[in-house]
């Protein structure tokens, strides 16, 4: 009987210890990538794909997304919850945001939580969505290439004068208007003046494509996924940028990798997924490495990397050749 009653306090302590073994490396080996959209946008494709290439050897990465661009924002806070209950299912090493209502979202729970945590594509002062200076939280900045687009946009066209800028109405587009242009309608540089518009309806959107002609020189077209039919419905944002593709009269670049292309935009200085999702994860491999670095110890990464590309196809409809020297550092695509 005392050998069996000691054979089963051993079990019992065996079993106890993989028990609480199990618990306290629970998620180790996860991370949970919290989307602010979808894959049905090339941009979570392409950062998530870079995140994956990179973390997902060595750790298994689950994905979430709040799909706020097709949402109503009266659902957003709703689909947030959603994600922090998978946040919590998952007990994850590591979370990552993507963009900024992510980090509006679920960024203060997870300080709260003391939850190591990198975000990427934030075009806010990631500051404001917190009360106190985050110790758990950083990562990188994202910010539209405004002032540089005026240099080589001049360099293409000799002649321009106004361009006019277009976005949805959406989060990100509000806090590109606030950060770039102070809330003010216009900007001027290199002589070259810039109008901004943010509109919410697509009919509003046609208007100022169908108009643009008779005052610009060529149009930027931001975010544009956020848009509304007369049913209030959001407008699917291939047909948008395929639509205002066909039907501008004059040159139309753009900020973001996935607005160029055939029946796209023709191109421009842009800022990729793929980019961001790679530095990233080096503020991820840094943390992974380290566990005794808290994400505070690292100052934001202010990414400033803009890539040439132009569409071939467009280029050709609009009647444009690229100076040799953008040329040469062009990335040329269909």
């Amino acid at each position: 009987m005392r050998i069996k009653y000691k054979i089963n306090i051993i079990l019992f302590l065996i079993i106890s210890y993989f028990l609480q073994s199990k618990y306290v490396y629970a998620g180790e080996k996860d991370i949970v990538v919290m989307e602010s959209y979808s894959k049905k946008h090339q941009w979570d494709l392409d950062y998530t794909n870079a995140l994956i290439k990179r973390l997902g050897k060595k750790y298994k990465i689950h994905l979430f997304e709040m799909n706020t661009k097709a949402l109503p924002k009266a659902e957003h806070e709703s689909m947030a919850r959603k994600g922090w209950d998978f946040i919590v299912k998952i007990k994850p090493t590591l979370v990552i945001l993507g963009d900024d209502a992510a980090l509006k979202f679920i960024g203060p729970k997870l300080e709260e939580s003391k939850i190591r945590t990198v975000y990427l594509g934030i075009n806010n002062n990631p500051r404001v969505y917190f009360d106190i200076e985050p110790k758990y939280v950083t990562g990188v900045l994202e910010r539209p290439l405004i002032r540089r687009s005026a240099v080589f946009i001049k360099h293409i066209i000799p002649k321009t004068k106004n361009v006019l800028i277009l976005f949805d109405s959406d989060r990100t587009s509000e806090i590109v208007h606030e950060d770039f242009f102070a809330k003010k309608p216009n900007v001027k540089l290199l002589d070259v003046n810039f109008d901004i518009f943010l509109v919410s309806s697509f009919s509003d959107w046609k208007k100022k494509v169908l108009n643009s002609a008779s005052k610009y020189d060529a149009i930027i077209v931001g975010l544009f996924h956020t848009l509304y039919d007369e049913n209030d419905k959001n407008v699917d944002s291939n047909y948008v940028i395929k639509w205002t593709s066909e039907n501008a009269k004059i040159p139309l670049f753009t900020f973001w990798d996935f607005a160029v292309g055939t029946n796209k935009a023709m191109g421009g200085l842009v800022l990729t997924g793929d980019g961001q999702g790679k530095a990233a994860a080096d503020i991820a491999e840094k943390l992974l490495n380290n566990k005794k670095i808290l994400p505070g110890a690292l100052f934001p990464v202010y990414l400033q990397e803009g890539v040439f590309i132009f569409s071939k196809s467009e280029l050709k409809k609009a009647k444009i050749n690229l100076p040799k020297d953008i040329e040469k550092e062009s990335l040329l695509i269909e």
